[in-house]
């Protein structure tokens, strides 16, 4: 995974920057983090692929998040294990989730194909169990799909519980926003995002993990936007 050095003084002030920016962020909104899908391998793999410029939740309680929880309740061993999840088709998991694509590949083809390149490893993976998001081939297998990349494979990691933060618009927005008020001249890479929230987590121990803190962002960056 992509490192970058915060010896380098921007680097620096930036995280200081934004360690003193997310004192603003309320209890609610740091509480606020659902807990993904732990011991839900399938079900983290079809959130992290849906999500793609996909709205979670909405007011009216349409979105994303119902229709996976209605993919749970109906297929409840597919939920669980990727050898199931693998006798369904396309057809049944865009019946439920919809026909969205992400760079021109359908994603019910993309949860599929990642479920298939898992079961193939040695020794396969067929639950959360047996999944370990550090190991480099496990990574492989995520990414090497089309239209996938390492911003949702570190969102498929949270959703398993693994404390990380999701470098996607809003975080790299909410870190850029920082980066200009403090006329630090950067440019925020989802990189240098990742880099900041998780530095600015040690710094401050806001929220319980860093997956709480990266969420609370996201949550307040989306209600400024919005207002």
């Amino acid at each position: 995974m992509e490192k970058i050095m915060t010896s380098q003084t921007p680097h620096s002030e930036l995280i200081k920057h934004f360690s003193n920016d997310v004192q603003q962020l309320t209890e609610e909104q740091l509480t606020a983090y659902a807990g993904g899908w732990p011991n839900h391998l399938p079900m983290a793999i079809l959130d992290a692929i849906y999500s793609i410029q996909t709205r979670y939740t909405t007011k009216h309680g349409k979105g994303l998040l119902p229709r996976l929880k209605k993919f749970k309740e109906t297929y409840p061993e597919a939920a669980q294990d990727l050898r199931e999840l693998l006798t369904l088709s396309t057809a049944d998991i865009e019946d439920i989730l919809g026909r969205g694509k992400t760079s021109g590949t359908s994603k019910a083809q993309a949860v599929l194909q990642v479920a298939q390149n898992l079961i193939e490893l040695a020794p396969p993976v067929y639950t959360a169990q047996e999944f370990n998001y550090l190991k480099a081939d496990h990574e492989h297998a995520y990414c090497s799909v089309h239209g996938l990349g390492k911003v949702t494979y570190h969102y498929l990691g949270m959703l398993l519980g693994y404390g990380d933060v999701k470098p996607d618009t809003w975080i790299v927005r909410a870190v850029q926003r920082v980066a200009d008020t403090h006329m630090l001249g950067l440019s925020v890479t989802p990189a240098l995002a990742r880099l900041v929230v998780t530095e600015s987590h040690k710094a401050t121990g806001h929220g319980k993990t860093v997956t709480h803190l990266d969420h609370a962002i996201w949550l307040n960056e989306r209600a400024g936007k919005e207002n």
